[in-house]
């Protein structure tokens, strides 16, 4: 059975081979160079004592190699769509499932051989390209925040290509033809990513707050900041920006409404900025919880294709 499935999507995985080889390629070379540019600059910032911008400094003229970088989010999704939606909504489509499902072999061990391959060439491959990326983004790692590419590094890109296999495996068995299976797994995979990214991510540790000058309060180095904005001397939060109905009478005359003169006169009347993150001591923890949850997610998906193709008519 083994070496049937491997048959079958042999072709995808040559495909998906050559894709992550070009890929490794292309992080190997770049990120070779960036981590040479990195010491260099940390070099040169202890001789000089002044390190000024580092992302600024070195990564100016990287934004193409950057957006391929982030375009790997998308990778577990194309896994759903072409590994797992096809799996068993093919088998319906053509017809062959009338006589694979009752011939010598299964649907229990049918089901069991390709789904483990499947899933475990998801998890493999998400793990070569989650560990290529995340080596990749070491120095920028260090120069600012892992927050901020933390969908396409650490372990979550893992449990996003199982959770997508997954998915599409189960939406495949409610359907008897492919690319409805493959749309609705688009549809479904995107409507999770983004409710769990934008409304869960966040609050699933409690975040922390400061509070500082209206000039330069800012959250610890490599922090991911959630939302920050000002805070009136009666504690009442006004947004990022101050309407003239918020300004002091006394700091609106007299020219003092200047941007030069604002901020000094909206400190003196107890005018504060509040900022609420995350800290960077936190990445890994939430990298577990959400891994988790897509895991689980994974697990759930997975038992209910078996379910329909064990109850399904042949």
């Amino acid at each position: 059975m083994s070496h049937l499935v491997w048959r079958l999507h042999r072709t995808q995985v040559y495909f998906a081979a050559g894709a992550l080889a070009a890929l490794a390629v292309l992080l190997v070379v770049t990120g070779t160079a960036m981590s040479h540019d990195y010491q260099r600059f940390l070099a040169d910032c202890a001789a000089t004592q002044s390190c000024g911008d580092g992302q600024g400094q070195l990564y100016s003229g990287d934004g193409a190699i950057f957006d391929i970088v982030n375009l790997t989010m998308v990778v577990p999704l194309l896994f759903g769509l072409f590994w797992g939606a096809p799996l068993v909504a093919k088998e319906i489509e053509d017809g062959t499932h009338n006589l694979v499902w009752t011939q010598g072999v299964t649907r229990v061990h049918w089901m069991r051989t390709n789904v483990t391959w499947v899933l475990l060439a998801a998890a493999a491959w998400g793990s070569a390209m989650a560990g290529l990326v995340s080596w990749w983004r070491t120095p920028e790692n260090a120069l600012g925040s892992r927050f901020d590419a933390f969908d396409v590094q650490g372990v979550v890109p893992v449990a996003y290509s199982l959770f997508a296999v997954a998915l599409g495996i189960a939406v495949g068995s409610m359907f008897s033809r492919v690319l409805p299976a493959i749309a609705t797994t688009l549809g479904a995979f995107v409507a999770v990513r983004v409710a769990v990214g934008v409304y869960l991510r966040p609050h699933l540790l409690a975040p922390l707050t400061t509070l500082g000058s209206l000039a330069g309060s800012r959250a610890p180095s490599g922090s991911w900041v959630i939302s920050s904005g000002l805070v009136g001397p009666g504690g009442q939060m006004l947004g990022h920006s101050l309407f003239a109905g918020q300004i002091p009478a006394a700091c609106q005359t007299g020219g003092i409404g200047q941007k030069g003169l604002l901020l000094p006169c909206l400190v003196a009347h107890g005018y504060h900025q509040v900022v609420t993150y995350q800290p960077a001591s936190r990445f890994w923890a939430f990298q577990g919880m959400e891994a988790a949850i897509f895991l689980v997610l994974a697990a759930a998906l997975t038992a209910v294709a078996f379910r329909r193709v064990l109850t399904r008519d042949a």
